[in-house]
Parts: structure tokens; sequence; C-alpha cells
């Protein structure tokens, strides 16, 4: 069987986001009925850089649009495959400037909605911007969804052909699983991963640790991730400083790979108190499942499609403290119910989110294309 050739343009780890990664295990994966190539974006060096304008960006547009159009004569490819930014105006309008001198060349285009809701920006556009917009993403091929929730993308967008493709990650547990014990002070320790801005919760994860030590509970958050703003950096460790909470709450920078595994695997309740607009599925809830760890998180966009509320994961209103507390006093008090939530959310990892499910729904989107 003849593969088809797709065109992969993309950016692959760093900076290590949801959207990165799953895009690097896409281009490692083997597939039947595709053959892919690939032409890496390198708009962001670091998460403070995402959704600003560099002037080595410009060179770095150029670049791609330039190696879009080598490799797709060069190797006769005729399927081009782009996951466009969310609803922020500065990347969407990055993404137009990208698309509309490179599209038109392929025969076909996939949308892949890692972020959801730029369409949510078109109604605001000028007729000028409406049409180069237009040009770059309306009526693709094929569009893919993480979830059911697509922010209205299918609706603006009108592709040929809608897919509803879950994100999967290679399973990581196994190689852990004997290190993994209950922390020996007896705390009960929660994690946050990923990267640390207001939209992120992550206030709301160090004003709860205020409440929670204000009722005596012994317990521990600790926080991977990078800063996006020092000013951000700043606000949270002086508010740690205020209430005394050195002891509680910990911010430990980036952690990768084994480090990172690690921090699962001590760890006792995953959260995720989230309201990002363009978030569309929360790879770090799977990351969580897969080490058997019960998710607290926000009743946000496609959140809810992830994961099983009461089942493995409970959930919370967005932006609301209260809430979340009230849920991590849950989670401290009732250890059989942490082991429940964590055993069928390490079920429904296997069951849904393995790297194998992702690859071979992934094949049929290429098959069907």
């Amino acid at each position: 069987m003849k593969k088809k050739k797709i065109l992969v343009l993309g950016q692959t780890p760093p900076p290590y986001g949801g959207q990165a990664l799953m895009l690097q295990t896409l281009l490692e994966g083997q597939y039947e009925h595709a053959e892919l190539f690939h032409v890496r974006l390198d708009f962001s060096k670091d998460f403070n850089d995402m959704g600003s304008f560099k002037l080595y960006k410009l060179w770095a547009l150029i670049k791609a649009i330039l190696l879009t159009w080598t490799y797709r004569f060069r190797y006769n490819i005729d399927i081009f495959y782009y996951g466009p930014a969310g609803p922020n105006k500065m990347a969407m309008l990055r993404d137009v400037i990208l698309l509309a001198p490179t599209r038109f060349l392929f025969k076909k285009t996939i949308i892949h909605t890692h972020a959801g809701g730029s369409s949510r920006l078109y109604d605001g556009l000028s007729p000028l911007l409406k049409f180069f917009y237009r040009a770059a993403f309306f009526k693709p091929s094929v569009l893919i969804t993480l979830t059911d929730y697509s922010h209205g993308d299918d609706i603006v967008l009108q592709p040929e052909k809608l897919f509803v493709v879950p994100n999967g990650i290679k399973d990581e547990y196994p190689l852990y699983e004997k290190h993994c014990a209950p922390s020996a002070d007896g705390l009960t320790t929660f994690l946050y991963v990923g990267a640390m801005y207001e939209e992120r919760g992550t206030g709301i994860l160090i004003e709860a640790a205020r409440i929670l030590k204000q009722k005596g509970y012994n317990f521990r958050i600790n926080l991977v991730g990078i800063f996006i703003s020092a000013e951000y950096k700043a606000q949270l460790t002086n508010f740690v400083k205020e209430y005394k909470l050195e002891n509680e709450v910990s911010f430990l920078g980036t952690r990768i790979n084994e480090a990172k595994w690690k921090e699962y695997c001590n760890a006792d309740v995953f959260c995720f108190p989230t309201y990002v607009p363009s978030e569309t599925f929360g790879i770090v809830l799977v990351e969580a499942m897969q080490f058997r760890m019960p998710v607290i998180a926000s009743r946000w966009n496609g959140i809810p499609f992830v994961v099983d509320e009461n089942e493995n994961a409970l959930l919370t209103e967005p932006q609301n403290t209260q809430d979340t507390v009230e849920k991590m006093e849950l989670l401290i008090n009732d250890h059989h119910l942490r082991q429940q939530l964590g055993e069928n959310g390490r079920k429904k990892f296997l069951e849904k989110y393995s790297i194998e499910t992702f690859l071979k729904n992934m094949d049929k989107v290429f098959a069907e294309v």
C-alpha cells in the first residue's frame, strides 16, 4: 500500500507544553497509511515568549513558510497538517500569516485543535482579516478535536470531515510503580503540573493552602512548572511568605522525563483548577490517571469529557476557591475514596488514553483524509 505523504507544521519541545509534547508523540509514531514529514516551528524558546512579539519570531515565520514550500515540491506532498493556537489574537495572526501563503499549495488540509477556540475571534475581525482567516482555516478536509467539546470550531470552520481523537501517551507507570510510596511523614501531597499563570488556577491552590492550614490540616502542595511572568511569580511567592506557607507550598520549577514522573509517583492527589479559555483536554490529567492519582479539576471546557466526575475525579466550579478547598478536604480525610478514584483513573487511562490507542486512531484519520 502506498502511504500518503503528510507535511506536519508545528513546534516540538522545548518548551514542554502539552501541544508540543503531543506533536512529538505524533511524529514518533508509525502508521500504516501515512508517512509524516516535519517542518519545525520555533516561535517560542520558552513559555515567557508565548503569545508575545519577538524579532527572532519574524525570521522563524519566514523560514517556516520557505521550508513548507520546499518540502511541498521536493517530496511531492499533497496533505498539510497544522495545529492552530487558541483564542489569542497575536498567535491567531501568526497562524494566518503562516497558513495563508502555504495551505493553498496542498490538495488537502488537516486542522488539529489541541488548543481550541481560535474561531471565536473571527466575528471580531476586520473584513480584510476575515478574508485571510478564511483562506487559512475555513473548510479543511479534516478537523480533529480532542473531545466532543469543540469550542464551536467545527461550526465556524465547516470541515468536510470531523474526527474526535483523544490524546494518548506512553505508559510510564510500570517503570516507577515499585518506587511509589506514601509520604513518610503521613502528609497528603497535592500536585500541580503545568505552566503557571493566573488562568491556570495556581493562585486558587495557594489560597486553598492558606485556608487548609487555618483549619489545621497537614498537607503539602507541590507545583511543577515555569512561571509565565516574573510579576506573577512574585505575587505568589509573596503570598506564601505572608501567610507562612513555606512548609506547605513548594515551587519546584520545570521537571521533565524521570524527574517529572517521580513527582507524580510520590504525590497523592492531582489538582488542575484551570480556567484557560483555550483549554481543551489537559494532557496532565491523563498523566495523573496513569499513576493511579485521583484528580481534582475544574468543570471547564473539555475537562468533563476527559475525566469522569465521581468516578476518577472530583470537579469544581471554575474560579471557586471554596469548592476547591472542600474537594481537597474530602480527599485528605478519605483515603479509601482517594484509592478508589485513582484505580478508576488508571483503568480509564489503559482503556482510552494509551499511546497505542492514540496512534491507531490517528492512522484511521490519515486513512480517510
